[in-house]
């Protein structure tokens, strides 16, 4: 197992203990995510679901940045507390960051798409190679003009 895939492996085992310990801040549903509380991390942090602060920082950070989040955050839904009360509203920067951020996933998305739309072309066939020419032997002197010296 490369390393890459054993923090990703961590990821998600904290990302699971979360939506276990926090049903209401991390629900399964997309319909139902919304934003969370500022500064959530220090309560999650206190409440020891997560091993280590590291773990937790990618954890929330692939939350943030799903797009049901993001679009969330657009769509300015109230912040939402670890025990499922009101927080507050969504500031209207990041609303405009978070609409930013949805378009250029959807921009990614299309490049992705239309880039798998575009048939590759097959390559040219190789030409048959052509076999070195033979050189020429000759035992001969060449020959020189007459009455130049050689």
């Amino acid at each position: 197992m490369s390393r890459a895939e054993k923090r990703r492996g961590q990821t998600e085992a904290a990302l699971i203990a979360l939506q276990a310990a926090f049903p209401a801040a991390f629900p399964t549903d997309p319909a139902a995510v919304r934003p969370l509380a500022l500064r959530v991390r220090e309560a999650i942090e206190a409440s020891g679901t997560v091993p280590s602060r590291t773990t937790l920082h990618r954890a929330l950070w692939r939350w943030c940045r799903q797009p049901e989040y993001l679009t969330a955050i657009a769509e300015g839904r109230p912040r939402i507390n670890l025990d499922g009360t009101d927080a507050g509203p969504v500031a209207p920067e990041h609303q405009a960051a978070a609409a930013a951020w949805l378009e250029k996933l959807r921009a990614k998305a299309e490049r992705k798409a239309a880039a798998a739309a575009v048939p590759v072309p097959a390559p040219a066939p190789e030409p048959a190679p052509v076999p070195p020419a033979r050189p020429v032997l000759s035992l001969k002197k060449p020959l020189t003009k007459r009455g130049a010296k050689p």
